[in-house]
């Protein structure tokens, strides 16, 4: 187990959250207004992770949704005071290019208000549900430049039915709209190239998916380059208790494939490397 102390400052990699219930997922026919209140195993899911980030001596952000917040305030105020980052997720998991730019930044702007009453910090990031910030909407990332946040995490370098801009940048940048240099940071989710295309590897599905020896060295070879990887899971994924929503055979496939064995995989990984949350890792650039 590595030193409790360790120096947040020099960890290369960051470790997030989506910090939403088992029944957010942006399927067609889900809707989670039916679910919420009905029951979940949250707090013992988010006891759990605090309970791992202390013993593996990691600080991590949580992307939090404003309606978690809201039900489980006791839970998120838990996560600042262990020293970690509240983060914004937007407030009820609605995917940002189905909504208007003044409904994402109003959803954005709630979710914040919500998130900094009940940590009484100041809230710095983003990430889309989903990663729902595509080519299509990019030009949302100036109402998170509006509502004065200094990041955003939501592109993903990846094609898929869901999300996803293949031609992003994979470095942390200040992107441009319209010819404008934005005042934010995109803190992208890292890939790896395999056969010619950008894959996941780090988080979720992938996560799931690829065998620990495969994402142990990927993190390896990206550190060894000077890269910052990022690892991003949701709480029902270390949790095969959890309730799961009935869907389609694909959906359920990508949902809920390999949840048995994502606790051991992460606490490994954990123990292996640092992990820090994004503002922390950001700190350097803020202050330069």
């Amino acid at each position: 187990m590595r030193n409790k102390q360790a120096n947040f400052s020099k960890c290369i990699n960051m470790l997030t959250f989506d910090t939403e219930e088992w029944f957010h997922a942006n399927f067609t026919g889900v809707n989670p207004a039916r679910f919420r209140g009905k029951g979940s195993n949250f707090r013992a899911q988010a006891d759990d992770i605090l309970k791992l980030l202390s013993d593996t001596g990691s600080r991590a952000t949580f992307f939090t949704l404003g309606s978690v917040a809201e039900d489980y305030p006791e839970v998120i105020s838990a996560i600042a005071r262990e020293g970690h980052e509240v983060a914004s997720h937007g407030y009820g998991h609605q995917l940002a290019y189905r909504q208007t730019f003044q409904e994402f930044r109003e959803d954005v702007q709630k979710s914040i208000a919500i998130l900094e009453d009940v940590t009484g910090r100041r809230v710095a990031g983003y990430r889309a549900p989903s990663w729902s910030i595509v080519e299509s909407n990019l030009h949302y990332l100036e109402a998170l430049e509006e509502l004065g946040l200094i990041y955003d995490a939501s592109i993903f370098p990846v094609k898929t039915f869901l999300y996803g801009i293949p031609t992003a940048p994979t470095d942390i940048h200040k992107p441009r709209i319209n010819g404008r240099e934005l005042s934010l940071y995109e803190v992208p989710t890292s890939v790896i190239k395999l056969f010619g295309r950008n894959i996941g590897y780090s988080g979720g599905f992938y996560f799931r998916l690829f065998p620990v020896f495969f994402i142990k060295r990927a993190i390896s070879r990206a550190n060894r380059d000077g890269k910052a990887v990022i690892v991003y899971l949701h709480p029902r994924e270390i949790d095969r208790t959890e309730r799961k929503l009935v869907l389609p055979l694909k959906e359920a496939f990508i949902h809920y494939y390999n949840i048995g064995s994502t606790r051991a995989k992460l606490e490994e990984i954990m123990r292996q490397f640092c992990f820090t949350s994004v503002l922390d890792y950001l700190q350097p650039r803020l202050s330069g």
